[in-house]
């Protein structure tokens, strides 16, 4: 949404510079004050512009109709699968290997369910697949049979 904002707002900002400009500069102060916007943060736009941004009800309309569509949905991302077994043992190494994960790494989060036949222990909550490549290859001494698992986290 705040890269929609900066769209519209340099959008605005651009026709504003336009009606001021005669037709020689014009092209120049549309692309130079375009190029400004573009490479602000939210906040330094918002001021810029003076605090709010005036959409037109087609523009406003869609914006809710997107934001109700997208209620539902819950946000994904990558997790590390650092175990899963369905041997006899499975439910006490699964809880094992949680409770020795959580002394190692404490700011990580850790998720152990059981999945018909399967114990599963997931660690990590990581929105772009580098981090959590990054953070497998840093954990695979300890665990060296972990792999990258695609999941919907739950929201709080």
């Amino acid at each position: 949404m705040k890269k929609l904002l900066v769209v519209l707002a340099a959008a605005v900002l651009s026709v504003s510079v336009a009606g001021a400009q005669t037709p020689d500069t014009l092209a120049v102060s549309v692309t130079d004050t375009v190029e400004a916007v573009l490479y602000m943060d939210y906040d330094s736009l918002m001021t810029f512009v003076g605090g709010s941004v005036h959409l037109s009800d087609s523009v406003d309309k869609a914006m809710t109709g997107q934001v109700e569509k997208n209620k539902g949905r819950r946000p994904q991302g990558y997790r590390i699968r650092i175990y899963f077994d369905n041997s006899q043992n499975a439910r006490a190494v699964s809880e094992q290997i949680v409770d020795t994960f959580k002394v190692h790494h404490p700011d990580v989060p850790v998720y152990r369910i059981y999945d018909n036949p399967y114990f599963k222990v997931t660690v990590g909550e990581f929105r772009s697949k580098s981090d959590a490549m990054r953070f497998m290859e840093a954990i695979r001494p300890e665990y060296p049979t972990v792999f990258l698992v695609k999941e919907s986290f739950s929201t709080i």
